[in-house]
């Protein structure tokens, strides 16, 4: 093998492929060089994900070779000059960027391949992806627990020109629709690691402006999803659906309680008062006709020191009858998704208080936007 290569070009692929590698052992990790026509395409096969890049290369002798993947980005994100040549010799590579020369021992034991990809099902624009993933990933579980396996996990479900994402961690449920252009007739479930969909978005939204990321997988068996957009491709690797439970149908269509409130005074209200509730407290909204007092609770003991209290009061719009909730600080998180277009964000509930939505609304006369839902179980303090 023998080729020259823009460094920047070089690097982009190595950080690309190593991406795959997050959870794969670092005595495991190998990146593959594979150089043919005019390209150079990087390869790294993970414990659940894999990924390529192709970048342009001139090519001078064809030929494949696989390197520690820890070695090979350390080695090559410190190559100083604009191109750099890289070439075997024996069971090394050599790679030559200006004055500086690095060699790079050839990796033992066989090469894990890439898993035969599965047909594009339709595209989706980088921002459309990005957004999706971050408006419900964000609502997962963190903990590694067994019990909480599948509430670590997206649900994405395909509806001929939109998907719908879905993120819970048994306390809050945030539902996303997005749409994408299907190449067929496409309906499916399918359910992904959300760090994993969180880090694949993350990538592709550098992508070149025009650019679509096309969306691959096997609906009649989703066992892996593909990624693919400007000569690179990242898969994960897909779960039973059937594991995740119907969460969607706490979602309801008419609510005992609605209140409006103009969205910018709500958000900046609930983080000013969240900014200074402690740990185990709450910010508590006490909801009356026309008017809602945001404050703060603190959870402390009798006797305790107290450090800090917070309140102010806003114009709410109420239908229904007068409420008091507490909810956790991170609410401002969940409120930082909705619609920027849209000026007024509704709550609703229902009598027993016990699960509260957020939607955003153009204006106070409007119907709630159900593009975003998120739902919430209120806290007691």
């Amino acid at each position: 093998m023998q080729l020259r290569v823009e460094t920047a070009d070089l690097k982009d692929a190595i950080a690309w492929a190593k991406e795959a590698l997050a959870q794969t052992p670092r005595e495991q990790g190998k990146l593959k060089f594979e150089a043919k026509g005019n390209e150079l395409k990087v390869t790294a096969v993970g414990r659940d994900r894999s990924a390529s890049c192709s970048v342009e290369a001139r090519v001078e002798e064809a030929g494949v070779a696989s390197i520690d993947a820890e070695l090979a980005v350390k080695g090559i994100h410190a190559l100083p000059s604009e191109f750099c040549s890289i070439e075997t010799e024996g069971n090394a590579i050599k790679i030559l960027a200006g004055g500086f020369k690095l060699q790079l021992a050839e990796a033992q034991g066989e090469d894990a391949s890439l898993p035969s990809l599965p047909k594009t099902q339709g595209i989706i624009s980088p921002a459309e992806l990005v957004t999706a993933v971050k408006k419900s990933a964000f609502a997962v579980a963190k903990s590694t627990r067994e019990t909480d396996a599948v509430f670590s996990r997206v649900k994405m479900e395909f509806k001929k020109s939109e998907i719908v994402f879905v993120g819970c961690d048994r306390y809050q449920l945030a539902r996303c629709v997005t749409s994408w252009k299907p190449l067929g007739e496409c309906r499916a479930s399918v359910l992904a690691e959300a760090s994993d969909l969180k880090s694949i978005a993350n990538l592709f939204k550098s992508l070149p402006d025009g650019e679509d990321v096309r969306i691959g997988f096997d609906p009649e068996n989703p066992a892996v999803m593909s990624f693919e957009g400007a000569g690179k491709m990242q898969t994960v690797q897909l779960l039973d659906a059937s594991d995740f439970p119907n969460i969607e149908q706490l979602f309801k269509d008419e609510y005992d309680v609605n209140v409006i409130f103009d969205k910018d005074e709500f958000t900046s209200v609930f983080r000013r008062v969240a900014s200074v509730t402690e740990g185990g407290g709450a910010v508590h909204l006490d909801i009356s006709p026309a008017k809602c007092v945001i404050s703060n609770v603190e959870n402390r003991q009798e006797g305790e020191k107290f450090n800090a209290r917070a309140e102010e009061t806003i114009n709410a719009t109420l239908i229904g009858r007068a409420v008091e909730l507490d909810f956790s600080p991170k609410l401002s998180e969940a409120l930082s998704f909705l619609p920027a277009s849209h000026s007024c964000i509704r709550m609703r509930t229902n009598e027993n208080l016990n699960l509260v939505e957020f939607d955003g609304q153009a204006t106070r006369d409007s119907q709630p936007d159900l593009s975003y839902r998120y739902m919430v179980t209120p806290i007691r303090v």
